[in-house]
């Protein structure tokens, strides 16, 4: 897990305190250019996984974000994907 932003960092332990169990944040390089980001709850850990194959500095990081408020509010499982030409605004969920 690479560092994460200090307010960021202080989101995940307090995500991580809340749900009684480790949260893990990793980078992933996926074929799929649509996905942008993922959360996995699971018994003994929660994954957050984002896209790292994403040009721009920290553009990861409202992704990760949204995805750890996502885990507080207790979501179990969440994609967050890049918009399709078709679709609207903004990340999606599927």
């Amino acid at each position: 897990m690479e560092p994460l932003p200090p307010p960021l960092e202080q989101k995940r332990q307090a995500v991580a305190r809340s749900l009684g169990r480790p949260v893990y944040v990793r980078g992933m390089r996926t074929p799929d250019v649509g996905l942008r980001g993922r959360l996995c709850v699971e018994p003994g850990r929660v994954l957050i996984e984002y896209q790292v194959s994403e040009a721009g500095y920290f553009w990861h990081v409202p992704i990760i974000e949204e995805l750890l408020d996502r885990a507080a509010a207790g979501e179990q499982r969440a994609e967050l994907r890049q918009p399709s030409v078709h679709d609207g605004e903004g990340p999606s969920e599927r």
